[in-house]
């Protein structure tokens, strides 16, 4: 592949046959009322000076991420999970790539990037860059800390200029739609998400949210909202990017069936309970022979309510594993009823 990408004079280029792309450059927004942020050991920062070291700390780890898609060139944002090139970023970044091209800060090179592997239900992938070492990294946040009104940073790459957006957890748990890449018109349902009133450009798409302290919170995702954007949870992709990079792939348990989240607000107006709606089951699968259909509504796995906290997917990487047999509590019109099923092992759905 071809580089794409030139550096000159600590300014990035890219330079495209017949046609001519403008990068936008989002500007740090001052504040002009800054409040103080207490930490542990008895510091105090104030909130400005707190997001500016965050994001001086996490910017040599944030990568900016080119996608050809013919007859397209897109960019976007990752970070690197590792000192030899594994970087995370979202499926919208590199979906329908014919290659891929990342720039790493403060390296003149544009380096090839091949995809190891990716999960399209909680909307996480991972590239990897070769033949690269002692590269700077960022960690995950403890997921359980996150919390509403909580501080947060988006980064962007260095064809974003390292961009910097400032912002806050708006809410936690939300269901959210975005385009797919993949099929026009069509929407992927994440859950799970952070909402943020951080607005999330094309660019800085795939970069992490930061804490003040660096760590990673969640992943960002373009929204169209231009005063609103969302991030995928650590606590729902932490433990897909952990298995891709010890095995090379991501593997679930699975019903056998795809499902969409019953919101709060959706079991209120349809008049059902929370939890996961089955959408189709897979002939022959665990679903079918239990004797689920669909539109019924899982309610429970075992003794684990699912809710918007505890949606059915995150439930079935982080709490349920391959060849488990589990008790499957669903609501089918008015009757609730329970079934016994083995979960098997599959490669997520994009479908």
């Amino acid at each position: 592949m071809r580089p794409i990408v030139a550096v000159a004079a600590g300014l990035v280029v890219i330079a495209l046959v017949s046609a001519g792309v403008t990068l936008a450059v989002i500007h740090f927004q001052a504040r002009t009322n800054p409040q103080e942020v207490n930490l542990r050991n008895g510091v105090t920062l104030t909130q400005d000076s707190a997001i500016v070291q965050a994001a001086a700390k996490g910017r040599p780890a944030v990568v900016s991420v080119i996608t050809q898609r013919q007859p397209a060139i897109v960019r976007g944002s990752g970070y690197l999970a590792t000192t030899d090139g594994y970087i995370v970023t979202n499926v919208n970044v590199i979906a329908d790539a014919s290659g891929l091209t990342v720039l790493v800060p403060n390296d003149a090179k544009a380096h090839d990037a091949r995809l190891v592997d990716y999960d399209c239900q909680t909307g996480v992938a991972v590239i990897k860059v070769d033949q690269v070492s002692g590269l700077p990294t960022l960690a995950f946040a403890d997921p359980t800390a996150l919390a509403q009104g909580q501080v947060i940073v988006a980064v962007g790459g260095p064809v974003e200029g390292g961009a910097v957006a400032p912002g806050y957890v708006s809410a936690l748990h939300r269901v959210t739609e975005a385009k797919d890449p993949l099929n026009i018109g069509h929407l992927i349902q994440f859950s799970d998400t952070i909402q943020t009133n951080v607005a999330i450009s094309d660019g800085t798409s795939g970069g992490p949210l930061l804490n003040i302290q660096s760590q990673v919170v969640g992943i960002a995702m373009a929204s169209p909202a231009t005063l609103a954007g969302f991030g995928l949870n650590v606590a729902d992709v932490q433990d897909d990017v952990q298995q891709i990079l010890s095995t090379g792939k991501v593997v679930v348990s699975s019903m056998g069936a795809t499902t969409t989240d019953v919101t709060p607000e959706r079991a209120v107006l349809d008049g059902l309970p929370e939890g996961s709606q089955v959408v189709t089951v897979s002939a022959g699968g665990p679903a079918a022979a239990a004797g689920l259909k669909t539109g019924d509504v899982i309610t429970q796995l075992d003794d684990v309510h699912i809710d918007a906290a505890h949606p059915l997917t995150l439930l079935l990487r982080s709490r349920f594993h391959a060849n488990q047999r589990v008790t499957v509590t669903y609501s089918r019109g008015t009757a609730s009823t329970q079934a016994e099923l083995t979960l098997t092992a599959q490669h997520p759905s994009c479908s």
